[in-house]
């Protein structure tokens, strides 16, 4: 069979694929983990998605899965059109480049390095939206302890769980790749 009908037969199921665990994500996070809110703050389920496949897969497939998760958050959600794809497609791609300089044996390490700050920069986000939202009370103290902090702690604690699932969810497709099943 000819390479690059082969390659582009893969692209194209990777497409598929994670484009598919993105939607599934993307319709988690907009129906139900609002409802986990914890005070005023909605974790964020798609960053360690992101960051996963960033550090294993690169940075390329977490960028585009990255823009899709944005778009599909945005098109499931109410808030209209945002910056949340962008935000995504910069996070994976940086992600997927600390994934690249990290050996091969230190890549869990360089996921759990990566996660705070990725999840630090969604908290900012946040924090910023609100205080343009809201400008009649700036009250920093409130939005920092009731928005931002939380925001920050429940995104980071759900980001292993997250970790755990896409990793199952990868690690079949790596097995068939490897084995030559797919392409």
């Amino acid at each position: 069979m000819n390479k690059n009908y082969t390659s582009r037969i893969g692209i194209i199921f990777d497409v598929l694929v994670y484009g598919l665990f993105a939607i599934i994500l993307s319709i988690l996070q907009t129906t139900l983990i609002p409802r986990m809110h914890i005070y005023d703050a909605t974790p964020d389920i798609l960053i360690g998605a992101i960051a996963f496949l960033g550090i294993y897969r690169g940075e390329k497939t977490a960028a585009l899965f990255g823009l899709l998760a944005g778009l599909c958050v945005d098109g499931l959600g109410s808030v209209g059109v945002s910056f949340l794809p962008l935000f995504y497609c910069i996070g994976g791609f940086i992600c997927g480049n600390v994934g690249k300089a990290a050996k091969e044996n230190a890549r869990f390490a360089a996921f759990l390095v990566t996660i705070p700050a990725f999840c630090f920069f969604r908290t900012l986000i946040t924090f910023v939206k609100y205080l343009i939202e809201y400008t009649n009370t700036l009250d920093f103290a409130y939005y920092g302890l009731y928005i931002a902090l939380p925001e920050f702690v429940s995104t980071l604690c759900l980001c292993i769980p997250v970790f755990l699932v896409t990793l199952l969810f990868d690690s079949p497709l790596q097995y068939a790749r490897k084995k030559g099943w797919l392409y």
